[in-house]
């Protein structure tokens, strides 16, 4: 229970208040006083009614008292709550210790990153769970401008980032009353470093597609390229690719990096369906201004076939009119070769959009990328599910190097999630990934003859990762195995 006394700030007045508190016999838990607003607060275990009614009274009766009313908090309760809500918010761990290295408040995610319970953090020397750190000779007084440390815990790698704080004496006089230690994982920064591509800051969205470890294949870099160059063009874009590969992310970190460029941050990009879309519809998405991408354009009706050739071919001349769009691109995830031979989109239609053409490659065309985004969606996962990173095996890299990806990066995606429950070990073992490969090699004794049978499987094996690693050097540093050890293999095998 919590009172509220509005009062006088006069001396002997909260002694008066406390006076009046001992024939209730009540066990009294707290009293603030804020001199701001005129009130003082008082916390204690919860009294029967009658007895609160006659102690509000007799509050009342004190000379300088105005009001007292009963409150669900004092303001540094409210603080102190506020405060811990936005602290466990934070992606990263806070600890705050005294000037003797003992934990005075900590987070649930400065827990984990310790490695201890939150309950067996408190209260506790910081220099038990950081050795390498002795807090309590610290001085923190002398690192006004804060310290930064990089140490390794558990395995992980933790950036700690330590400022002091300080409090108002009697005097007015600031005091060093302890510090604040900010637990920052490399994993978490990486993370978040990642996720900018999605923020207005277009600049750091498209740069996020050139990460090296996700561009090592020379069918997405030549992607990049061409999606780096649509950013000058002002022509309408066909944008191809099979399902899940990325598509719509692709367009997005476009759209945002021409509106940093362009400074058109009041523009914004719309997705519609085709196959929803009427003339009227249309026209009304037109008008908005902005980037207009058509799923599955070549599922438009006839009608708004005809209204969209129509508008292109005025574009030009109201293509600095406030209502026109600044792009309008058609998405499918047809290649170019079948658009063309299915009799539904026009060909006049067709060859306005494909004024530019972008490709975005599939899953199977990448597989030298397959590390980088493995190690991404883990990451993403980790975060997401605030638990510790899972690795891949280099075996079961092959397996997924080997696999065909009808489904693409959401099926990469499904897979390794369903991975990360199964392994037990913290690193994805072939075994673990959930793959039923239809061009799996069926193993059958051959010849009666085990020997040949391993050597049929070696050889498929070898057929399956050599396009991957072209070259008997890339694939024996891959098999971890001699070079010339593969290179006679391929030959016996007739690969090369």
């Amino acid at each position: 229970m919590r009172l509220e006394v509005r009062c006088e700030d006069r001396i002997g007045m909260a002694q008066e208040i406390l006076d009046i508190l001992v024939p209730y016999h009540i066990d009294m838990r707290r009293i603030e006083v804020d001199s701001r607003v005129g009130c003082l607060y008082i916390g204690f275990d919860d009294i029967a009614f009658k007895d609160l009614t006659q102690l509000l009274a007799d509050i009342r009766r004190l000379r300088g008292v105005t009001d007292v009313k009963t409150v669900h908090y004092t303001p540094s309760e409210r603080e102190q709550h506020a405060l811990h809500t936005l602290l466990e918010a934070l992606p990263d761990g806070v600890v705050a210790v005294d000037l003797k290295g003992i934990v005075t408040m900590a987070t649930h995610q400065a827990a984990q990153d310790l490695g201890v319970a939150l309950e067996a953090l408190m209260g506790q020397s910081l220099s038990q769970f950081i050795t390498s750190i002795v807090f309590e000779r610290l001085g923190w007084a002398t690192l006004e401008g804060g310290v930064t440390k990089r140490v390794r815990l558990k395995g992980q790698l933790l950036l700690l980032e330590m400022r002091p704080f300080y409090v108002s004496n009697e005097n007015a006089q600031q005091v060093c009353a302890g510090g604040v230690v900010h637990i920052r994982s490399a994993q978490r920064l990486g993370r978040q470093t990642s996720s900018l591509r999605k923020a207005p800051d277009a600049e750091h969205a498209l740069q996020g597609f050139f990460n090296p470890s996700l561009t090592k294949s020379a069918a997405i870099k030549r992607c990049l390229a061409f999606a780096k160059a649509y950013v000058v063009n002002d022509s309408p874009m066909l944008l191809t690719g099979e399902f899940a590969v990325g598509k719509k992310r692709l367009l997005e970190a476009i759209f945002q990096y021409w509106q940093q460029q362009y400074l058109e941050h009041a523009a914004v990009l719309e997705f519609v369906a085709a196959a929803s879309l009427t003339p009227e519809l249309l026209s009304c998405q037109l008008q908005r201004g902005g980037w207009l991408a058509i799923n599955d354009v070549e599922l438009l009706s006839d009608d708004c076939q005809q209204y969209l050739i129509d508008w292109l071919k005025d574009q030009p001349s109201r293509l600095y009119q406030m209502e026109a769009p600044s792009r309008v691109i058609g998405l499918s995830r047809l290649g170019d070769a079948a658009l063309r031979q299915q009799d539904h989109l026009r060909d006049e239609l067709y060859f306005m959009l494909s004024a530019f053409q972008l490709f975005v490659p599939p899953l199977r065309e990448r597989k030298e990328d397959l590390q980088g985004l493995c190690l991404e969606i883990l990451q993403e996962a980790s975060e997401r599910f605030n638990e510790p990173t899972v690795g891949v095996s280099k075996d079961a890299l092959a397996v997924l190097k080997m696999h065909y990806w009808p489904g693409n990066l959401k099926e990469l995606e499904s897979c390794l999630y369903q991975a990360r429950q199964v392994t037990k070990n913290g690193v994805i073992e072939a075994q673990d990934l959930p793959l039923q490969s239809a061009d799996s090699m069926s193993i059958e004794l051959v010849e009666g003859s085990l020997d040949k049978t391993v050597k049929a499987y070696e050889a498929e094996v070898l057929r399956k990762l050599y396009p991957q690693y072209p070259s008997t050097r890339k694939l024996a540093k891959f098999l971890n195995v001699s070079h010339s050890s593969i290179a006679n293999k391929l030959k016996e095998y007739g690969i090369v």
